[in-house]
């Protein structure tokens, strides 16, 4: 008998083939050391900070631990780079992990980690919606982002915290539903 996925697998794969094309800003089949790059300076273009601010350093410290933090736990063969099939596989293992209640892998905490300070801009502890809609843009995003912020802020309060994110997060990698918020907090839409 012929075997598929289900619809539930095939959403999850689609969300984290959706995630690796938005990251893979140079569309060369690899995300690699130029992307975050091209992100970091998106990100420095989208809200004119002076290359001499603090929010610029904390900008390129952050997305540098946010690339150590891909590759320390997606680079499978060392490469210094992260095929797609790592990067779902990564996801894939961290959804089997959480399955009927498991409790969140160490590496899936610190790309938690790492992706609030890359979003929480300010260091308030809280993602704006203006530090949202930047970070969309920079990834290459076409999504609303003032919808996609809805999704996240689905209470209405008009930041999100740390404990939200991780929610979300949660949601991004095991909700094989369109429905769950979370599906919009790495790329800000659902997959195609």
């Amino acid at each position: 008998m012929w075997w598929r996925p289900s619809p539930a697998r095939r959403f999850r794969r689609d969300k984290y083939a959706d995630y690796f094309q938005c990251l893979d800003r140079n569309g060369n089949g690899r995300i690699d050391r130029n992307d975050f790059g091209h992100y970091a300076s998106a990100m420095m273009e989208r809200l004119r900070l002076p290359n001499d601010s603090q929010q610029l350093l904390k900008l390129r410290a952050s997305t540098q631990a946010m690339w150590a933090a891909l590759t320390g736990s997606m680079d499978e063969q060392g490469t210094g780079s992260v095929r797609l099939d790592e990067l779902v596989g990564f996801f894939v293992a961290v959804h089997e992990q959480m399955q009927d209640g498991g409790e969140l892998p160490q590496a899936a905490h610190d790309h938690i980690l790492v992706t609030f300070a890359v979003l929480d801009l300010d260091g308030d502890g809280l993602i704006q919606p203006t530090e949202y809609a930047a970070y969309l843009a920079a990834i290459g995003s076409d999504a609303d982002p003032a919808a996609a912020f809805a999704h996240l802020d689905s209470d209405g309060a008009g930041s999100v915290s740390m404990q939200t994110i991780e929610e979300r997060y949660r949601e991004w990698v095991c909700a094989g539903e369109p429905s769950a918020h979370g599906n919009y907090l790495l790329t800000g839409r659902l997959p195609e």
